[in-house]
């Protein structure tokens, strides 16, 4: 980065067009198809603390069904470019290849005109990263914002956005104004949280820092 001052907005990672308009509409597909009923959720407002219930409706892909494969090979591929990307500023410590291994879940959300998200973190122990994939484009509003608006994205189908999350992160979605939003949001982190261990993104990490195998005393070992 030549000495180039490091801003908060350079460790956003978008790339536009990540996912094709086919993948898109399975991933909707599996919204709209799913049995399941659509929940609404709950988080504190980031600058009055009130629990405020969500505008949006959200489901989970079928697990381990097409639209769930496609959300976690897709968010494995952006958080190994984010990491390459981050190792270009020479500046952050190589263990947070082992802090974005696992999603707390994969939800995908149906933004319908009216609906938008109040400004609040994704932060919560063992949660050090947040991507959202945007899935449609026939709407108007919805812009995603960070920090009370003072920089504000633009997201257009099949886009894909990775970000650090932490209570510096206060982000929000702007009402939707005409027609629907759909996206998938994940919360990234160090550990399992609600899906089984299996579910893990295959990050490369430098052998000094992974796990070293168990060494069993030799008296201990039984031979059959």
């Amino acid at each position: 980065m030549n000495g180039k001052p490091i801003e908060l907005t350079d460790l956003i990672y978008l790339k536009k067009g990540f996912l094709s308009d086919k993948e898109c509409q399975i991933i909707i597909d599996d919204f709209e198809n799913s049995p399941a009923e659509a929940a609404q959720e709950r988080c504190p407002h980031a600058f009055t603390g009130e629990n405020i219930l969500s505008t949006f409706t959200v489901k989970s892909p079928t697990f381990r069904k097409e639209a769930f494969n496609l959300v976690h090979k897709s968010i494995e591929k952006i958080i190994c470019e984010y990491q390459d990307y981050l190792d270009t500023f020479e500046a952050f410590h190589v263990m947070r290849r082992l802090s974005l291994l696992f999603p707390h879940k994969y939800r995908i959300m149906k933004y319908e005109k009216g609906a938008w998200i109040h400004p609040h973190t994704d932060h919560d122990p063992c949660v050090y990263g947040s991507c959202t994939i945007n899935l449609s484009d026939e709407y108007t509003g919805g812009e995603f914002s960070f920090w009370g608006g003072k920089h504000k994205i633009k997201l257009g189908k099949g886009d894909i956005m990775i970000w650090p999350a932490d209570y510096f992160w206060v982000h929000e979605v702007e009402e939707i104004q005409s027609g629907t939003r759909y996206s998938v949001n994940c919360f990234i982190r160090s550990t399992p949280q609600s899906l089984p261990e299996t579910v893990k993104y295959n990050v490369p990490c430098p052998d000094a820092f992974k796990p070293k195998p168990v060494e069993v005393p030799w008296e201990s070992q039984t031979y059959i």
